[in-house]
């Protein structure tokens, strides 16, 4: 063989053979994906973007650079917030939608699981007149008492599965129009995960499941929190997936100096930040001389919890982007080529799906058909995400449910829906807690409130409550719910009650001249249909017995004993957003009740009862009209069943029950402004205008009616609601009071 000839040939059989090895590894990243693959001789670029919370959508600002300069991204990985914007960015999503979900996102509230009130049944919206807003614990099946947990993502998920499965529904994220990499870290052996498979969504929330604040997801026998604990910045990630040159975006918050370490928080910040810097500052060495990396000037100035200033943080982003113009541009497509590959980018999307099944895998107390009568998808048609979620945030509401989700899943070469509902990983048992103060310049009350709630009687939700209440006021409260239909319409509740309390009696001055005490046990039995989750009417029997006593005043006053039994319809209409604190919504209440000697009463009388609330709002201030009459048809009441005003948003100028009458009515004008933007915990100031009266006659509640009005301070404190402020009434000269757990619009009875 001719030497000569021979070594070309063989270098030719060599570099064949090995471009036949290492073209399907090379390509492997990429295989799949339906954008055009980069034109010879043009470089790969890919995206590292790194965590740092609400300071990620400066990822946004620098993704509008890079298209103005014409950038193509082949690759993204993501990290935390890089992953949520990475990953919805490689689903095609345009640029102005991507940064209209991180301005216009509700992130505190998405970083709630609790229900909002106008998505809760009217059974849980009602719970609200227990006062029992204290952390609920549950209890073990060993007896041991357990805390709530995490967040579980509920409102998270909902929305990531939505922004993601109305574009693309796939399974390989090489498949996806820009190939994506999500990073996450696994809890139990610290090792980092690149997740390139599975649910996307799931991937995504994956990646920002801060331990502590988010519940790990479950990947197999994984259990998958925050990339950025492992590594922040996926230079490396995105690299491995094929990319030539890497653009790194980082906007970790930097450490602070000595002098700034000046307290707790800020030492725990310290902390935080110093567990990602190590890996970072690798990520940044790595980067060659055709990378480029972009830090955003934030500062300390924007903090990883303030989603609300999205508006400034992707500004700063594009600034940070054009910065680097010159490093940037040398990636630059022809206006021509770029054109090109947007348009194969927007073609890619595979656009809202259509099922053709629906399955249901239920892991909580209800029945699969209580659950399939809240969902109403219709199949052969395109999935309307709206509606899919307002049903999952209905079987949500039910309660004591850890998630209910949903995931897009394929048999037989027909894509479906598939429903998961996860019972709370706490049981069916759980301990309630309430405290209510009510003070003022003359007394305070305080009254803590204790329940136990058992949730699993049957597969419609049956519950039993027992519930005592402690301090200047004894009560104790048994009760079953018990709905009769798998639409949860009709519903039965039997309760007992027991209850010792003080009715006390003022002379026109305000002074204190008598006080009674009154002992109470009634039985009653209701019966009642619900119309949706805003609306019921309820038929209820009931029987009571009691003794009053006098503690101050006339000692030859004679106690004594009386019965009663009645019956009363009622109907209520919900919609308030916060019954403590409403912001927008209406009430309405009305009641009719009959006391007759067929069921027992000593006394026969009937009353009526009226009172509508509304409330409005525009940004910081809210507004509110409410008004309450509370009627004796006859004029007849006994003295246990006369109507008492007084107390801060019942006549403020008044002390409680310092006005009674068979006839009670007032009318409120309230506003009340928010005094903190930002945080958790809101902070408000406010007054009120109110006029009214009790009287013996009907026609004297306005004929003489009395002007009061108040002035507080307000916090939304974990306990509930706490308001110190100032009451004023024409009448008297005012008194200073605290209160702790107050209902607006009004409580449903309005009896001694």
């Amino acid at each position: 063989m001719n030497p000569v000839v021979s070594r070309p040939l063989l270098q030719a059989v060599i570099l064949v053979c090995y471009w036949a090895v290492q073209a399907p590894s090379a390509q492997a990243s990429g295989a799949g994906h339906c954008t055009p693959d980069a034109q010879p001789g043009r470089p790969t670029i890919g995206l590292a973007l790194g965590g740092g919370g609400a300071r990620g959508a400066a990822h946004a600002g620098v993704l509008r650079k890079l298209e103005e300069l014409r950038i193509p991204v082949d690759y993204v990985a993501g990290t935390s917030m890089g992953a949520i914007v990475g990953g919805l960015y490689a689903t095609g999503m345009g640029l102005d939608e991507v940064e209209a979900v991180l301005r216009d996102t509700d992130w505190t509230s998405l970083f709630n699981d609790s229900t909002e009130r106008k998505d809760r049944p009217l059974r849980r919206k009602l719970d609200d007149e227990l006062g029992l807003y204290g952390p609920r614990l549950g209890v073990g099946a060993d007896g041991n008492i357990l805390p709530g947990g995490a967040v579980a993502g509920q409102k998270v998920n909902l929305m990531l599965e939505r922004l993601v499965s109305a574009r693309v529904q796939v399974q390989d994220f090489n498949t996806l129009p820009i190939p994506f990499r999500a990073v996450a870290s696994d809890l139990v052996s610290g090792e980092m995960v690149v997740l390139q498979e599975g649910n996307l969504a799931s991937a995504m929330r994956a990646s920002m499941s801060v331990p502590g604040l988010f519940d790990p997801v479950r990947s197999g026998d994984r259990l998958l929190v925050d990339g950025g604990l492992t590594r922040n910045l996926p230079v490396d990630v995105v690299r491995s997936m094929g990319a030539d040159v890497v653009i790194a975006v980082n906007v970790e918050y930097p450490l602070l100096g000595v002098d700034e370490l000046d307290g707790l928080l800020p030492i725990i910040g310290q902390l935080t930040t110093l567990m990602v810097a190590g890996n970072t500052r690798s990520q940044v060495a790595s980067l060659g001389l055709r990378d480029t990396l972009i830090e955003p000037q934030l500062g300390t100035d924007f903090q990883s919890t303030q989603f609300e200033r999205a508006d400034e943080i992707i500004p700063a982003g594009y600034a940070a982007a054009r910065e680097r113009s010159a490093s940037l541009a040398r990636w630059s497509l022809t206006e021509a080529e770029y054109a090109d590959w947007r348009k194969a980018l927007r073609n890619c999307a595979s656009g809202v799906p259509v099922v053709h099944f629906v399955e249901l895998n239920n892991q909580s107390r209800f029945s699969d058909s209580v659950l399939l009568e809240k969902l109403n998808v219709a199949t052969g048609e395109p999935l309307d995400f709206a509606a899919l979620e307002r049903d999952l945030r209905q079987i949500y509401a039910l309660g004591f449910i850890r998630n209910a989700h949903y995931r897009l899943v394929e048999r037989d070469g027909r894509l479906g829906l598939r429903i998961e509902v996860q019972q709370d990983q706490r049981g069916a048992d759980f301990i309630e807690s309430g405290l209510e103060i009510t003070g003022d310049s003359r007394d305070v009350a305080l009254d803590l409130k204790l329940a136990y709630l058992k949730t699993d009687l049957n597969e419609r939700g049956a519950e039993f409550r027992g519930a005592v209440q402690l301090g200047r006021e004894f009560g104790a409260l048994a009760e079953m719910y018990m709905p009769l239909d798998d639409r949860l319409r009709w519903v039965f509740s039997p309760n007992l009650q027991a209850s010792r309390r003080d009715v006390s009696a003022f002379n026109a001055a305000g002074d204190l001249v008598e006080r009674w005490e009154l002992d109470e046990v009634s039985g009653a039995l209701t019966f009642g249909r619900e119309f949706g989750r805003h609306a019921g009417l309820f038929l209820t029997l009931s029987h009571y017995a009691g003794d009053v006593s006098v503690n101050i005043g006339d000692p030859t006053r004679e106690n004594f004993r009386f019965k009663g039994g009645e019956w009363s319809v009622a109907a209520i209409y919900d919609r308030l957003d916060n019954r403590f604190l409403p912001s927008r919504g209406s009430l309405a209440q009305l009641r009719y009740i009959r006391s007759e000697h067929e069921l027992g009463a000593d006394d026969e009388f009937e009353q009526l009862e009226l009172g509508w609330f509304t409330a409005r709002n525009w940004g910081r201030h809210t507004a509110w009209f409410g008004t309450t009459l509370n009627t004796t048809l006859d004029d007849n009441a006994p003295v246990y069943g006369l109507y008492t005003g007084g107390g801060f948003l019942n006549m403020s100028g008044f002390e409680r029950d310092e006005i009674s009458g068979q006839h009670f009515g007032f009318s409120m004008l309230g506003y009340r402004y928010k005094l903190n933007a930002e945080g958790f915990l809101p902070a408000y100031a406010g007054m009120t205008l109110e006029y009214g009266n009790a009287a013996a006659k009907r026609e004297d509640i306005y004929r003489d009616g009395v002007l009061n009005g108040s002035v507080y301070l307000g916090y939304d404190s974990p306990l509930g609601p706490l308001y110190l402020g100032f009451g004023w009434s024409e009448e008297n000269s005012g008194l200073l009071f605290l209160r702790l757990g107050t209902l607006l619009g009004g409580e449903s009875v309005g009896r001694r």
